[in-house]
């Protein structure tokens, strides 16, 4: 009579917390300003995340994109399987990302900001105790009154994904807040 008892608590006890935590991505906020590279096996990755969205007949989007939140950037470490999701720090159309990592190469998974995603395709490499660069992703809107339409036929921003070398002034946002991080910092880009 108790084995349906011991199965519940298997199941539930034990089967679906498992199951919750196995597809969990740790997410990855800006290091903090008293950020001391060393102290674990990680490298510091930096880099940018810029959407332009253009106009339509002389008139800009409308700003509920740049209440959508920050931007995530999900990232798959290839060896592991581990994932994680960078967070930008700050909401709006232009953000940076200083984030800790730990030594490996490195997949593009996805895009995320508030109900809008994209799949992204990219590889970089973070190699142990360095910051590294890995480029600026921005997001260029198609233009015209045909991708304009086109937005509103797929409910989503017809464009494409590019990778920038924006590093002097990535880098230099980067030391403002992050004096005491002397570190040369590395180009990493991001490759197709």
């Amino acid at each position: 009579m108790n084995s349906g008892k011991s199965i519940n608590l298997l199941f539930f006890g034990i089967v679906i917390p498992l199951l919750f935590l196995s597809g969990c991505a740790a997410t990855l906020h800006t290091i903090p300003t008293d950020f001391a590279l060393g102290a674990k096996e990680e490298s510091v990755v930096i880099g940018r995340v810029t959407f332009v969205m253009g106009t339509l007949m002389g008139l800009k989007p409308i700003g509920f994109f740049e209440r959508l939140g920050k931007s995530h950037l999900t990232v798959v470490n290839q060896a592991t399987g581990d994932s994680y999701v960078i967070v930008c720090d700050k909401s709006g159309s232009d953000s940076n990302f200083y984030v800790a990592l730990p030594p490996g190469q490195y997949r593009l998974s996805k895009w995320e900001r508030g109900n809008l995603t994209s799949s992204l395709i990219g590889r970089f490499s973070v190699g142990k105790g360095q910051v590294i660069y890995i480029g600026t992703l921005k997001f260029v809107r198609g233009q015209g009154v045909g991708n304009f339409l086109l937005g509103v036929v797929v409910d989503g921003f017809p464009g494409e994904w590019r990778v920038e070398d924006e590093y002097e002034g990535t880098v230099r946002s980067f030391r403002e807040k992050y004096p005491h991080i002397s570190q040369e910092v590395e180009k990493s880009p991001i490759a197709q």
